[in-house]
């Protein structure tokens, strides 16, 4: 049996951004062409705070969906995401001080969530606080977007005043 177009283990990496004041950010990534590291790739998907559970879930797939689908890029010729100038910070040092950022990994049918706190040095790292969520990428929208509000809350980010 030829399995040759299987072989490519489909796996991929999307951040979720969240800041009370702007809402969440949903920034897919490529694989870079020549250094083989992960960097940010358009479209960035912006939505408010008062967004659905459904409708962030189903975002989140959409930009899963992209960063599978996605090819290799470069990032000599410009092909990166600087997602963050969208909001007032021009760095993305100063805006990973303001958001909290998750990382939604899929590999094959299983999503791992993982929760990334900012540092002083690279703007995020891995919180090894915390556990990672692993869950069948099946999984319904509104289910995966209530397990991302319940992360981000965790860090009393999105509770209304």
């Amino acid at each position: 049996m030829d399995n040759s177009n299987n072989t490519k283990k489909q796996t991929s990496l999307t951040a979720v951004f969240y800041n009370r004041s702007y809402g969440f950010m949903i920034v897919p990534y490529a694989v870079e062409r020549n250094m083989r590291c992960r960097i940010a790739i358009e479209p960035t998907i912006s939505l408010s705070t008062k967004i659905s559970e459904g409708d962030l879930g189903s975002a989140v797939k959409e930009g899963i969906k992209i960063a599978i689908n996605a090819p290799e890029t470069d990032i000599e010729r410009n092909e990166v995401n600087e997602f963050w100038k969208q909001t007032k910070y021009k760095g993305f040092r100063g805006f990973a001080n303001h958001f909290q950022s998750i990382n939604v990994n899929q590999c094959d049918n299983l999503l791992r969530i993982e929760k990334w706190v900012s540092t002083s040095q690279n703007g995020y790292g891995k919180d090894d606080s915390q556990k990672p969520i692993e869950l069948s990428a099946t999984i319904t929208d509104a289910e995966l977007g209530a397990i991302i509000k319940k992360i981000f809350e965790a860090e009393n980010c999105c509770k209304d005043k």
